[in-house]
């Protein structure tokens, strides 16, 4: 059961109470990357609902890096790269998910193709747009809820959430293999040669100095690549010369 089906018996109820000014839309996670799934006009004025996935963190703090590395005047073009990448990335899962979900049911599922969307910056956010990848689905009289859904859709925001091994044999969601798919787009992706995390030198607060999103070990020390001997431990102070840290560098 999706979260506005637990509000609203069917779709055509989520609309309806959408144009009476009732909140309807949920945005969240449900072991992956998050989703929205709200009651919009389609452009010939039908009413639908859109499901809605957005990056995971690992292509967002990569595409992030990538857009402090883009001087502003450059950026709307950029916007456009993104979205070109990103297509690409979705018609690379697709027929993945879509033989999985066919395993599974034991049927001739299509999986459609989602459009790729950018939405204004968070409040709170980054500054960097909202990608994702969306499917609009209609809502007549008769529609249910299960009409909302697309299985493939809901499913890659588990396998974009992370760069999982079980897809690792598909580039595009591989980090090396998305890093060569956005710079044949245009998009200036920067990894750390010591961490391998997305970096930048140009975020306004750390001009000229490499730094990085990450919520675990971010900022401008690199924490290298987590494996090797750790340095011999002083007698009787408490810390060694590595203690400094390294900075990060550019691969």
């Amino acid at each position: 059961m999706t979260p506005l089906e637990e509000r609203f018996p069917t779709p055509a109820d989520a609309v309806t109470a959408a144009r009476e000014g009732t909140p309807c839309e949920w945005t969240g996670s449900i072991d992956g990357s998050h989703m929205r799934h709200r009651p919009v006009l389609l452009s010939d004025g039908t009413p639908g609902i859109e499901q809605a996935v957005f990056l995971g963190s690992v292509q967002e703090k990569t595409i992030l890096c990538a857009w402090h590395e883009t001087p502003a005047q450059d950026r709307p073009v950029l916007e456009k790269n993104v979205l070109n990448a990103l297509d690409d990335v979705y018609a690379a899962l697709r027929p993945h998910l879509e033989a999985d979900i066919r395993q599974a049911r034991a049927d001739n599922y299509t999986a459609p193709v989602p459009e790729t969307f950018s939405d204004a910056p968070e409040l709170h956010g980054t500054g960097l747009p909202l990608f994702g990848w969306r499917l609009i689905h209609p809502v007549s009289p008769a529609s249910v809820w299960d009409d909302m859904l697309d299985v493939a859709l809901w499913n890659s925001s588990i396998v974009l959430d992370d760069w999982l091994d079980e897809y690792g044999h598909i580039d595009e969601v591989s980090m090396d293999g998305f890093m060569s798919l956005l710079r044949r787009h245009g998009i200036p992706a920067v990894l750390c040669a010591g961490c391998e995390k997305p970096i930048t030198c140009r975020h306004p607060r750390w001009p000229g100095i490499w730094t990085t999103p990450s919520d675990e070990y971010g900022g401008p020390a690199c924490p290298g690549p987590g494996t090797g001997p750790h340095p011999p431990a002083p007698l009787i102070g408490w810390y060694t010369d590595s203690d400094f840290g390294a900075p990060h560098r550019p691969r």
